[in-house]
């Protein structure tokens, strides 16, 4: 059974709510109202959230994919999807500029761009020396979105820094290496790299 989600917006004015039937809702708290419907999951929603200007929701689901839907008029603007398991949760970095979401089935954790959903990382979950993986079930952001915290069903918890801009990581990614970065390393900091790179050893 999937937990019921629900989101209070940052103004305190709007509640977000998903359900069993795929759908999720935006109401106004001061009557009650709906204002908009959100469809487009295909099975439960297990966890909603608003961005940080209030503008924006993601919604995850077992489906597979978190979705990215307008307040104003619940309009979908983005499917975000590659995990190979039902989506547990989903959140906004503080800027907006990413999302990170958790998946329990196929455990793990995986960091998206914000305005295209283009996969970023996957932050945790890699297959350890016993061939055994945690359940990772939760992800979010600290208040400044320089660091997401990681809850495991192991009873762990892992904190992986993030880069709110470009540009800090670039600036980090120059003072580990102060020259200019090989395509193999550009993409160790997940900086674009142009054509195919092949192998990239450790």
């Amino acid at each position: 059974m999937v937990p019921p989600a629900a989101a209070c917006s940052p103004d305190g004015r709007l509640v977000a709510t998903g359900s069993l039937d795929g759908t999720a809702r935006v109401w106004a708290i001061a009557d009650g109202s709906v204002l908009a419907t959100l469809k487009g999951h295909t099975e439960a929603l297990s966890d909603v959230a608003f961005s940080q200007d209030g503008q924006l929701i993601v919604t995850a689901s077992r489906d597979r994919t978190a979705r990215i839907w307008h307040v104003k008029d619940g309009g979908e603007l983005l499917v975000i999807s590659g995990h190979d398991g039902a989506v547990t949760n989903a959140a906004f970095s503080p800027s907006g500029r990413y999302v990170v979401t958790a998946s329990s089935q196929d455990r793990t954790v995986r960091l998206w761009a914000g305005e295209s959903g283009r996969q970023i990382a996957v932050l945790a979950g890699e297959v350890n020396k016993t061939n055994v993986q945690s359940a990772f079930t939760r992800a979010e952001f600290n208040p400044d979105g320089t660091r997401i915290i990681i809850v495991s069903g192991d009873a762990s918890a892992r904190i992986v820094r993030v880069f709110p801009t470009p540009q800090d990581l670039i600036d980090s990614a120059q003072s580990v290496v102060p020259r200019e970065l090989t395509p193999c390393e550009r993409r160790r900091f997940f900086l674009p790299v142009e054509g195919d790179v092949g192998a990239c050893h450790s």
